[in-house]
């Protein structure tokens, strides 16, 4: 069996959208959330086919930036994914951590022994680690949760 290929489109998130950009994690995309300052970060990672994105209007005029309205973070996530045309078949739900960004590694279920609250130790079977911050995640309401508003919120069944 072939491993699923990480999407492809990257993402430089502005600092001011950061729960946004945790979405585009969520969804498996690689996206980094930093200070845009300066018009040589924009041309930095243009370059290297980052989809930069911002509120901040000072940026809008740069082709390749995307320039959203929206407050809310399901609405601009909504922009995103209807500006740049993201389809359900490209999503990795829950393959990246949304925390630093990394990809999860899958974690032996007798190694979240101690590490995991020991109602989830028991209950659970199936636990994933990211190796940069090593946060463990799990199967459960939160993301049952969180792929209901992703459907809501963009029309899609992932």
């Amino acid at each position: 069996m072939q491993p699923i290929a990480e999407p492809e489109r990257r993402f430089v998130v502005d600092v001011m959208l950061g729960k946004m950009a945790k979405w585009l994690r969520a969804l498996g995309f690689d996206t980094c959330n930093i200070h845009l300052t300066r018009p040589a970060q924009l041309e930095f990672y243009l370059a290297r086919r980052f989809c930069v994105v911002t509120r901040n209007r000072r940026w809008g005029n740069y082709p390749g930036v995307l320039c959203i309205a929206a407050n809310d973070p399901m609405q601009q996530l909504q922009e995103v994914v209807s500006q740049v045309s993201i389809t359900a078949d490209e999503v990795r739900f829950l393959k990246r951590c949304t925390l630093c960004n990394d990809l999860l590694e899958e974690l032996p279920h007798e190694h979240a022994f101690g590490l995991v609250p020991d109602y989830v130790f028991e209950t659970q079977s199936t636990f994933f680690q990211c190796p940069g911050c090593r946060r463990i995640y799990w199967p459960g309401s939160h993301p049952e949760r969180m792929l209901k508003r992703l459907n809501d919120t963009l029309g899609w069944v992932l």
